[in-house]
């Protein structure tokens, strides 16, 4: 592995920024498989067994009876938009403008936000059918975003 210089966290010598990814890590992240899951193109989240309810973001603890007897569950292949919105200005660095950012329903009743990557806004429309799109980040690292099911 690459040794980390100041240049990794500098977009100009005057101006650093902040690593705005997750450590994916068992010493770093108490929900670490969520990631080792996205390595493997899957989405998951966890469900309580104790109650059955799904929680998203992943928890270590369920949001509903405080259990922490919880299980990795993996989200339906497809999800639909329900909302959309198109950013034109100020976009996140890395990404270009302009983005689509969707509300996107999945079968097993969670609504989650995501960007869509790699789709023309012209194409968007509510109802239309995404798809997972894992995306390696810096350091051993990745992202999950959606694209529209072709």
């Amino acid at each position: 592995m690459k040794e980390k210089t100041t240049e990794d966290y500098i977009i100009d010598p005057d101006v650093y920024i902040c690593d705005p990814v997750p450590q994916q890590t068992p010493d770093q992240n108490m929900v670490y498989p969520f990631y080792d899951h996205l390595r493997d193109n899957r989405l998951t989240t966890t469900r309580c067994k104790d109650c059955g309810h799904i929680t998203w973001p992943p928890k270590i603890v369920c949001t509903e009876c405080m259990s922490d007897q919880l299980e990795w569950e993996d989200f339906p292949p497809t999800g639909k938009i329900y909302a959309f919105t198109v950013q034109v200005g100020g976009v996140p660095p890395g990404f270009q403008a302009p983005l689509v950012y969707a509300l996107i329903d999945f079968d097993n009743d969670l609504r989650i936000i995501s960007p869509l990557i790699d789709t023309d806004p012209d194409d968007v429309h509510v109802g239309d059918e995404v798809v997972l799109k894992v995306v390696e980040a810096p350091r051993d690292r990745v992202l999950f975003f959606f694209k529209l099911k072709k």
